[in-house]
């Protein structure tokens, strides 16, 4: 019997480097393992331009084509559509218009995005974002209070997908560190919508470092002279700033989850965040919860948590259960019943 073939539909995917990218990364070469087949839809088949403050980030166009022919080619037993950009939204408007079943899934506060950039009201973009969801049997959502939040804008057919952590790559024992400073790291955009400013104008006698690349990079830069701002870092050496850090801070008030707190926590490192959706729906109500509205507080928390804490907790999210999740919530295209 050939492998079920399940069909990715999405904006973002390489060279982008984002917890959306992250996340299917980890759990295709899973499904793999279970015996499926995976194809991705994405920008790079597409006419395509970038976004002008963000050049990794493609804004697809002429998608009828080509999408047409993917799905025509492919032929998937099961369509996910990932995110509500032009891919998306084409994938969806292929779907319908063969009557074949969808799941999605919701991962970036666009609507705050946008908000904060061109002050357009949250209620006009959600109804955007609302249409790519409204013909899915099953909208897979990161955090309870992120479905929380949809709920108010009538998104339906919400589920929690929780996420997992590479815990060989994001490990303790990659630690290299003998000065007696206390070492404060960003790792993410650096942009505005992250809040990343909250992070740079801490005071006190630390040593800060940002991991990232974005926007705001080169301004930012020039502006805090005594902040050490190292670029993007993957792999290896990204672990390296996570293990090295004595506390992990997590300024952003608009993620859904955070990838990156989970990473710092598989690093043994504790995690200093506003209590906000992805921070709360991590650490309230754990051993290893640091959250406050002053982040400076949030910092005084965190270098009182054990590192092996952190590093426990992180053990117990694993990338197969998110895989075993994310097939429970799928379904046949054709007959729009669960696949296992």
């Amino acid at each position: 019997m050939p492998p079920k073939k399940i069909a990715l539909i999405s904006d973002a995917w390489d060279p982008q480097v984002n917890g959306v990218v992250t996340t299917f990364k980890n759990i295709i070469p899973l499904l793999n393992k279970k015996g499926f087949d995976v194809e991705v839809l994405h920008p790079e088949m597409f006419s395509n331009f970038s976004y002008p403050w963000y050049k990794e980030i493609k804004f697809s166009y002429n998608t009828k084509n080509t999408t047409s022919n993917f799905f025509k080619k492919y032929d998937p037993d099961i369509i996910h559509l990932i995110t509500e950009g032009p891919v998306g939204f084409a994938g969806k408007r292929f779907s319908v218009m063969k009557d074949l079943k969808i799941t999605s899934s919701f991962h970036t506060r666009f609507p705050d995005y946008i908000k904060q950039r061109f002050f357009v009201p949250r209620t006009f973009t959600y109804s955007i974002l609302r249409r790519l969801h409204e013909h899915s049997i099953n909208v897979l959502v990161p955090s309870n209070s992120m479905i929380t939040e949809l709920l108010k804008y009538k998104f339906k057919n919400l589920k929690l997908w929780n996420r997992g952590v590479d815990t060989d790559l994001f490990n303790p024992r990659k630690r290299n560190r003998f000065d007696q400073d206390i070492r404060l790291t960003y790792v993410g955009r650096v942009a505005i919508e992250k809040n990343i400013k909250e992070f740079l104008n801490i005071k006190g006698n630390y040593k800060k470092t940002v991991v990232g690349d974005g926007p705001e990079l080169k301004k930012y830069i020039n502006k805090y002279p005594d902040i050490e701002f190292v670029g993007l870092k993957t792999g290896d050496e990204l672990a390296k700033y996570y293990a090295d850090a004595d506390v992990f801070v997590f300024p952003s008030k608009t993620d859904t989850l955070g990838n990156v707190i989970l990473e710092s926590l598989a690093s043994g490192t504790p995690v200093a965040a506003f209590p906000v959706t992805g921070p709360k729906d991590i650490l309230t109500d754990t051993e290893i919860n640091t959250l406050d509205n002053n982040l400076e507080i949030s910092i005084q928390k965190a270098l009182k948590i054990k590192r092996e804490d952190c590093r426990n907790f992180a053990l117990k999210l694993t990338w197969e259960k998110c895989t075993e999740q994310y097939l429970s919530y799928m379904i046949d295209a054709k007959t729009g019943q669960p696949i296992i």
